[in-house]
């Protein structure tokens, strides 16, 4: 996977820190490589391959944080690299509430199936074939237009710190997404499926193209309805969609911390029906997002997030738990070598209920059933006005027709609080668990 001595490069980067007068230095190593598979028009339109790989490096002096990164691996490079984190952090203020770098020991737990020689072995030819395959199975009519993106990538993460974290893993994935338009004169279908896994076994991409096409032929004939009440029965990737932004925004614990947290002080006191309880699993097999350890080299903890409607905890980082009083959960989270982490989860894991989703439907005298919509928030605000994209009116237990220009008002404490049924099934989308949702009467405004 490399041909560069990655770890003899954290290692150096390490060394000039402290030489320079670092207090604690960090390097934060990614090397691999991402193939992707650009479509329009039914056919592939762009195919490249592009490295992702880089070092970022994190040095503390006198409590302050200066960071530098780099995607070129040379000695010249990797040592302006530490000089110039250096020389931001002596003229940085001092930050008052930065403790220190993490120090753990503990040995991390190896998890299966994150790692596939097939997707590193993958040929552009076979690439090809497979997404070919799929837009085919996406061609519901001739006519349809179709679009999407496809990617396979593997890479490699090292963490080092001066404190004497040494950690480093590889992982693979491979998905993507299909888009699929139909017109019937002014009538539109759209819509869209996607997946992704650690695993080529694990990817049914003839499944992503038939379901894309069959979603696209049932949005046709989509109509307005009046401004209501309404229950909402929302599918797994609904109810996942949905709860997942709520609950990581709602307990992170640096927006704990500034107060922006959807449940500040809310940890013991329930925040959600007595039918939802939530697992965040970092060591689920062959998950896309299970990890042994965090992006700052932390070994974290299979938590407990929601227990029968009562919060049980925050996800903290090493600069985060001081500030609420709690030990380091281990979910730092950088979105490129360049970030600083902050607190993100794993997978959520949605206990299910008792009631079949046959009869979750057949049970809606009048509702709304959505279909791979989410109805959460945007960042920390709690109020939400989500358009529905994908969604049906039902009446006595019947799909009518898809709704069109039609939004969802509520707030993200009104959806926990009006969570009224869970199904007894479940779907795994790779470590991302969630049954069917039933949601109490909530503001649906139509363009009727």
């Amino acid at each position: 996977m490399s041909d560069f001595p990655l770890y003899d490069i954290a290692k150096r980067s390490i060394e000039i820190g402290l030489s320079l007068g670092a207090d604690q230095i960090e390097s934060y190593v990614i090397y691999g490589s991402l193939r992707s598979v650009q479509l329009e028009k039914g056919s592939i339109h762009h195919f490249t391959d592009t490295s992702s790989s880089g070092i970022g490096v994190r040095v503390i002096k006198d409590k302050s944080i200066g960071m530098s990164s780099t995607t070129v691996f040379s000695s010249d490079s990797i040592e302006e690299t530490v000089k110039n984190a250096y020389s931001l952090a002596k003229v940085s203020p001092p930050d008052p509430n930065f403790s220190s770098l993490p120090l753990d020991k503990r040995e991390s737990p190896k998890i299966k199936d994150l790692y596939d020689q097939e997707i590193v072995d993958l040929s552009v030819e076979d690439f090809s074939e497979m997404v070919q395959e799929t837009i085919q199975e996406a061609k519901v009519r001739e006519d349809a237009v179709i679009g999407g993106r496809f990617t396979a990538g593997y890479g490699k993460r090292l963490i080092l710190n001066s404190l004497g974290v040494e950690r480093e893993t590889s992982q693979t994935s491979v998905g993507g997404y299909i888009q699929v338009k139909v017109l019937d004169g002014d009538d539109i279908g759209n819509s869209y499926y996607g997946d992704t896994a650690t695993q080529m076994k694990k990817l049914d991409h003839i499944e992503i193209g038939m379901l894309a096409g069959e979603r696209s032929l049932k949005m046709l004939g989509s109509k307005k309805i009046k401004t209501t009440n309404l229950p909402v029965l929302l599918d797994p990737e609904s109810a996942y969609g949905t709860i997942s932004p709520i609950i990581g925004t709602g307990i992170d614990a640096f927006n704990v911390f500034n107060k922006t947290a959807f449940f500040v002080d809310k940890v013991g006191d329930r925040i959600a029906t007595d039918k939802l309880t939530i697992v965040d699993d970092p060591f689920y097999e062959g998950g896309t997002d299970s990890a042994g350890f965090d992006d700052e080299g932390v070994v974290p903890k299979k938590l407990t997030i929601v227990k029968n409607g009562i919060l049980q905890t925050f996800i903290t980082d090493s600069y985060s738990a001081p500030l609420v009083g709690m030990e380091n959960t281990g979910h730092a989270s950088r979105a490129s070598f360049a970030s600083r982490p902050t607190p993100s989860l794993y997978a959520l894991q949605i206990k299910n209920g008792e009631t079949s989703k046959d009869e979750m439907l057949s049970d809606l005298k009048e509702g709304i059933l959505l279909i791979d919509s989410s109805i959460a928030g945007m960042g920390d605000n709690p109020q939400v006005s989500a358009q529905i994209n994908q969604g049906f009116y039902v009446k006595n237990g019947e799909i009518q027709y898809p709704v069109k220009n039609t939004v969802i008002g509520t707030t993200v404490f009104e959806i926990l609080e009006n969570l009224e049924m869970l199904s007894k099934e479940i779907e795994d989308r790779n470590g991302h668990i969630a049954p069917w949702m039933k949601l109490a009467p909530m503001r649906i405004s139509g363009g009727k």
